[in-house]
């Protein structure tokens, strides 16, 4: 036997205290390398008035550990605790601790770290037991190298599902990339739960003003303002006569309406994630990370509903499937009375595309890679369209395709790499993702294997 220790992580002058450890595979199981066996909260105390890092993630961040090299595990009762001591720190951390036998393992005896950190979307937000549970409004994991090397490769994933499920995975943990990547690498993930990150949106949040931040706050503060002074006592469903007959009886509407615009705030006024800066622990100690090298998105979020609002000039952009019940009649009112839709065509998504990937380039350097839409479809056989009419021009069909034959023209003169999904959809058999946008996990795995290569074509360190 031979025993795994806790790797080497620092936050000095910080302390990291842990969690019991959570195993998440049985004693006696064969394991591959890099295959996670076990995770822990951790949490980081600082020294007097110091700031403590990683200070917006303190009550998400979990380390996973793995075997750098295939193995046999015995697992060591006395290092999992049970019940909420394995949800709460309880001790220190200490590199070199011994937690789990290793049978037939050939390498080093130090255990692989994968850090998860989650920033969440509002900190009442909790969630704990699984991997990155709860609403997180930004998520990441990073994990060092095996070799050496100290520069970090760093990929942000901004889109709709297609790029959760490619990045995020099953797991919605980002396992799938620690498994093939060496790193060091960091993915980073931001959700649109609140706006969706179109071309468009993207490209405002970046040239934002202070002046406009003022603004738009200013109007989100006017709209809740009138909202809450129009409450009376009638206002309230608690304490009708039907309050007890199921939750949505005895809750205040006003409240989701209220959180869903802070939310829409708290996003177009804070730093552009394709901007922002990260914080990661290290076995030498805390290290700030730059810009991402690479941003993900999608040509599915350019399809999505876009709002401009009238005096602000403030763009967002929403699914539809959010109307109704996820944000309410009265965020609707408020989008008729004061916001105006705006219809994108194809011609619009390439200019704010290319205007996004030369401001990219020119603020930190970063290359798009964006996924275009899955077009193809089983009973596509019309060789001519034109006799359809002028309503079929603006079918899912017909504008797939033409933003997919845009983007691939962009590919050409811009800091721009496509994802070809179709053609992965095509060859694999359209019939893996029957609504265009939901892949099937075997379509997945060639999409994340394709945006795997395209990384390394870019020579992203780590990937």
């Amino acid at each position: 036997m031979i025993p795994l220790v806790l790797p080497a992580l620092s936050a000095e002058p910080a302390r990291i205290r842990r969690s019991g450890l959570r195993w998440r595979r049985e004693s006696g199981a064969q394991v591959r390398a890099r295959e996670p066996i076990a995770v822990c909260y951790v949490r980081l105390s600082g020294v007097g008035d110091a700031p403590v890092p990683l200070a917006e993630e303190q009550n998400d961040l979990q380390v996973l550990l793995a075997p750098q090299a295939p193995c046999r595990i015995h697992r060591k009762a006395e290092v999992s605790e049970g019940g909420y001591r394995d949800l709460v720190d309880t001790g220190e951390w200490r590199p070199g601790e011994y937690v789990v036998d290793a049978e037939s393992l050939t390498g080093t005896a130090e255990l692989l770290p994968m850090i998860l950190a989650g920033r969440r979307g509002f900190e009442s937000g909790e969630g704990r037991g699984s991997l990155l549970a709860g609403w997180h409004e930004r998520v990441r994991a990073f994990w060092p190298g095996t070799d050496g090397a100290d520069r970090y490769g760093i990929v942000l994933s901004l889109g709709t599902c297609e790029q959760s499920a490619v990045f995020r995975g099953d797991d919605t943990a980002f396992l799938s990339w620690f498994a093939r990547a060496p790193g060091p690498a960091q993915l980073i993930s931001v959700s649109d739960e609140r706006c969706v990150h179109s071309s468009a949106v993207l490209l405002q949040h970046l040239r934002r003003t202070p002046a406009e931040a003022l603004a738009i706050t200013s109007a989100v503060h006017e709209w809740i303002g009138q909202r809450i002074s129009r409450c009376g006592p009638e206002s309230f469903p608690g304490f009708g006569a039907d309050a007890a007959h199921g939750t949505l009886h005895g809750r205040w509407p006003e409240a989701q309406e209220i959180s869903f615009a802070f939310h829409l705030l708290a996003e177009a006024v804070g730093t552009s994630p394709i901007l922002e800066r990260t914080e990661i622990l290290t076995a030498g100690g805390v290290a700030e990370l730059p810009p991402p090298e690479a941003i993900a998105l999608t040509l599915g979020s350019e399809l999505a509903h876009h709002f401009r609002h009238k005096r602000t000039g403030w763009l967002i952009a929403l699914h539809s499937f959010r109307f109704g019940p996820f944000i309410g009649p009265g965020v609707m009112d408020w989008l008729r009375r004061d916001f105006e839709p705006v219809k994108r065509t194809v011609a619009d998504m390439r200019r704010d595309l290319a205007a996004l990937a030369d401001e990219v380039q020119a603020r930190v350097g970063g290359t798009l890679v964006v996924q275009n839409l899955i077009a193809s479809r089983v009973t596509d056989r019309v060789a001519n369209y034109a006799w359809l009419g002028d309503a079929f021009d603006e079918c899912v069909a017909v504008v797939g395709n033409e933003a997919n034959l845009m983007l691939g023209e962009l590919t050409r003169a811009h800091a721009i790499v496509m994802i070809d999904s179709d053609a992965l959809a095509a060859e694999l058999g359209v019939e893996q993702v029957p609504d265009r946008f939901h892949a099937s996990g075997a379509l997945v795995e060639a999409q994340r294997a394709e945006v795997h290569r395209v990384l390394r074509a870019l020579r992203i360190p780590g990937f």
